[in-house]
C-alpha cells in the first residue's frame, strides 16, 4: 500500500499538474449540482430540462467522431484548449438563459466544448506518462481527482448561492463562478507538454496516416459497445439525482448537497486505490462482487424505503460501481493502440450521448408523473444487460488483449 502511495507521487510533473487542473474541472461540474434548480426557478418544467439535456448529449454525440479524429491528427493539448474555450463560453450562456431556446442554445455550445474535453482527457493524461505501466494509475488518479474535487463542488454549489448576490435567480452568480474555475483550468492546462518523451518516440517510429477516413477496429467497437450501456445508465439517473431525493424525501438543497458530496468522497476513494485493489490476487472477486453490489442497491432504491435506508444504497451503488467501471474502462484505454485511443474515446462519447439523449428525455417525462422508483428498476434491467455483454463478449476481449484475467 505504501509503496503504491509513493508511486503516484512518482508521477511525472506534467501528470500532477493535470490532475490539479483536473480537480478545477471536477469543483466546477461539482457546483453545477444547483443547475437543475437555477432551471426549476427560472420556470423551466422537467420536461424542459429533460430535453435540454437531450440538446447537450445529442451534440455531443454529433461531435464526439471528429473530436476523436482531431484529437489522433492533431494531438490532444490541442483538443483540450479548443474543447475547453467553449465549455467555458456555454457556462456563461447558461448564466444568461431566460427561455427554453436560450437554454438549449446554452446547452449545445458546452456539449460542443465537453465533446472536444472528453474525447482528449483521458489520451491526453495517459500520453504525458513516461512509463506505460503508469498510464493505467494515471486514468484512475484522474477519476480520483475529479470525484475528490466534485465533493467539495457539491457541498460549493448548495453553500454559495445563499452568500453570492443573487441575479435573475440565486443560483445565477454560482452558475458565473463555475465559469470561472473552467477558465482557471483552461489556463493552467496551457503550460503542460504537448506528450511525453517516451510518446513522443514512438510516434515518430510509427507511419503517420495521411487520411481523415478511419475505420474502428473490432476491439475498439466492442468497448464502445460496453460503454454505450454506461451512457444509457449514467443519463437516466445521474441528471435527476438531486431532484430525486428533493422530492422523494422533501430534503433541503444543503442536505442534498451534503449527501452528494459524501458519496463522491466515497468514489473518490474507489478510484483511487482500484489500481492497488486490482494488482491482487483476488481481483476476478472484486470485480464480480462489486457489480453483485451494484445490481442489488439499484433494485433496493426502486422500492419505498425510508430515506436512511435508500442513502446507504446510495452510496452502496456509488462506489461499487465506480470500483468496476474505473477498472474496465482504464483496462479497455490500455488495451487499445495509441493510434486509436482518440478514435477510441470519440466514439465512446457519440455512443454514450446517444444513448444518454433517449434515457435522459425518457427520465424527464417519467418524472414529469411523479414517479421517482421506476426509473431504478429501469436501470437495472439495463444493468442486467450491461452484465451479460461484459461476460460473454468484453472479459474475453480484455483477456486477449491484455493477457490478464477479467
Amino acid at each position: 500500500m505504501l509503496g503504491y502511495l509513493r508511486s503516484i507521487f512518482a508521477l511525472p510533473p506534467a501528470v500532477l499538474l493535470y490532475l490539479l487542473s483536473e480537480m478545477l474541472f471536477g469543483v466546477g461540474i461539482g457546483m453545477a449540482v444547483i443547475l437543475n434548480f437555477h432551471y426549476l426557478e427560472l420556470g423551466f418544467t422537467t420536461a424542459t430540462i429533460g430535453l435540454s439535456v437531450a440538446c447537450y448529449t445529442l451534440t455531443v454525440a454529433a461531435v464526439s467522431y471528429p473530436a476523436g479524429m482531431i484529437t489522433d491528427r492533431f494531438g490532444s493539448k490541442f483538443t483540450m484548449l479548443f474543447g475547453s474555450a467553449f465549455v467555458v463560453f456555454g457556462y456563461v450562456l447558461i448564466g444568461y438563459v431566460d427561455t427554453p431556446f436560450e437554454l438549449f442554445l446554452a446547452q449545445i455550445v458546452s456539449g460542443f466544448g465537453f465533446s472536444f474535453v472528453i474525447a482528449c482527457e483521458f489520451p491526453y493524461i495517459m500520453s504525458l506518462c513516461e512509463k506505460k505501466e503508469d498510464e493505467t494509475t494515471a486514468y484512475s488518479l484522474l477519476v480520483s481527482a475529479f470525484t475528490l474535487a466534485l465533493a467539495l463542488g457539491n457541498i460549493l454549489g448548495t453553500k454559495l448561492p445563499a452568500l453570492l448576490p443573487s441575479g435573475t435567480t440565486m443560483y445565477q452568480s454560482t452558475v458565473f463562478l463555475i465559469a470561472v474555475a473552467f477558465a482557471i483550468m483552461l489556463i493552467m492546462r496551457c503550460f503542460l507538454p504537448a506528450k511525453s518523451k517516451r510518446v513522443a518516440e514512438e510516434e515518430s517510429k510509427r507511419t503517420k496516416k495521411v487520411s481523415w477516413k478511419v475505420i474502428p477496429s473490432k476491439q475498439v467497437m466492442i468497448y464502445v459497445l460496453f460503454a454505450t450501456t454506461n451512457g444509457f445508465i449514467f443519463q437516466l439517473l445521474g441528471p435527476f439525482e438531486n431532484i430525486i431525493l428533493r422530492e422523494r424525501y422533501v430534503l433541503s438543497d444543503d442536505t442534498i448537497g451534503y449527501m452528494l458530496a459524501v458519496n463522491s468522497f466515497l468514489l473518490f476513494l474507489a478510484s483511487l486505490f482500484t489500481p492497488y485493489l486490482m494488482k491482487t490476487s483476488w481481483r476476478r472477486i472484486g470485480l464480480y462482487s462489486a457489480y453483485a453490489l451494484m445490481l442489488i442497491c439499484m433494485l433496493l432504491m426502486g422500492f419505498n424505503v425510508i430515506v436512511y435506508a435508500f442513502y446507504l444504497f446510495l452510496l452502496g451503488k456509488g462506489f461499487s460501481g465506480t470500483l468496476f467501471n474505473s477498472f474496465i474502462d482504464s483496462s479497455m484505454m490500455k488495451a487499445t493502440a495509441d493510434d486509436e485511443r482518440g478514435l477510441h474515446s470519440g466514439l465512446r462519447n457519440l455512443f454514450r450521448s446517444a444513448a444518454g439523449a433517449l434515457s435522459s428525455t425518457f427520465a424527464g417525462y417519467l418524472l414529469l408523473g411523479g414517479d421517482y422508483n421506476s426509473i431504478y428498476f429501469v436501470t437495472f434491467l439495463i444493468l442486467v444487460v450491461q452484465a451479460m455483454l461484459y461476460f460473454f463478449l468484453v472479459r474475453h476481449q480484455l483477456q486477449k488483449d491484455l493477457n490478464e484475467a477479467f
